[in-house]
């Protein structure tokens, strides 16, 4: 395993994980809903190996970060989007820390890191690559749909603009000059893949933007990362550096 260590980053708690190697850049690595930084060392490690210095921050309401009942539904409503807004809100200042130690590649997320990395990916002009795995680019969609199969009202923990403002499907603009890899199961139950293909819908609509998203549909794929997302990310980041 590389090394690794934590560091606060922007007031942020941060795990930093450098490669074998020289360095190709900085990926910020978001994680999951009921994971921690710990949790994604391993994942990282395995980033770090393709030669990149991986930063894993701690998404709020985690780890050091405080503490929820992850798997109580209403728990999850009161305060996904909060954990999500707060943490784009949060990365410029993580963003031009780090610059300071070296080039930002890109950003990568899966599940609810996925949600914040294409945030972060949409509101910062300095970051031209994600990948999101399991996520969503399309949240007033995303929301739409979620609280539709769940019986639900949309909108009631969070105010609908807070989330339009930040929403990537609809700053489209800002992707010009840019490239994002989008990684999901078809049969995800989680976070189904339905927002996602509905943001390749607004994508399409764009003749400037056709070209800079890629999405990759894994049939008979559940709530996870596989291999052969791996394998896809390795690729497109290896030509994407290469460059």
């Amino acid at each position: 395993m590389d090394s690794y260590y934590e560091q606060l980053i922007a007031r942020i708690p941060c795990i930093w994980i450098k490669p074998n190697c020289q360095s190709k850049g900085i990926l910020i690595l978001y994680h999951g809903w009921v994971s921690n930084i710990k949790d994604y060392i391993f994942f990282g490690s395995l980033i770090s190996d393709w030669g990149y210095t991986v930063i894993i921050p701690e998404i709020p309401y985690h780890g050091t970060r405080g503490e929820l009942n992850y798997f109580d539904p209403k728990e999850i409503q009161k305060y996904f989007w909060n954990v999500v807004i707060q943490t784009v809100e949060e990365a410029g200042d993580l963003i031009s820390e780090l610059t300071l130690y070296d080039k930002i590649v890109g950003v990568v997320g899966n599940s609810t890191g996925g949600f914040a990395a294409a945030g972060v990916y949409a509101n910062n002009i300095s970051i031209k690559s994600a990948i999101i795995m399991n996520g969503s680019c399309a949240w007033e969609r995303f929301e739409e749909l979620i609280c539709e199969r769940d019986g639900r009202t949309p909108w009631t923990s969070m105010d609908k603009n807070t989330i339009l403002k930040l929403d990537p499907a609809k700053l489209t603009g800002n992707m010009k000059n840019k490239a994002m890899l989008i990684l999901h199961g078809t049969e995800d139950t989680t976070i189904p893949i339905d927002s996602q293909k509905y943001f390749m819908k607004v994508i399409e609509q764009n003749n400037n933007l056709n070209n800079s998203v890629q999405f990759v549909e894994y049939s008979k794929v559940n709530h996870q990362i596989t291999l052969s997302m791996l394998e896809e990310s390795k690729r497109w980041l290896d030509e994407r550096t290469h460059n």
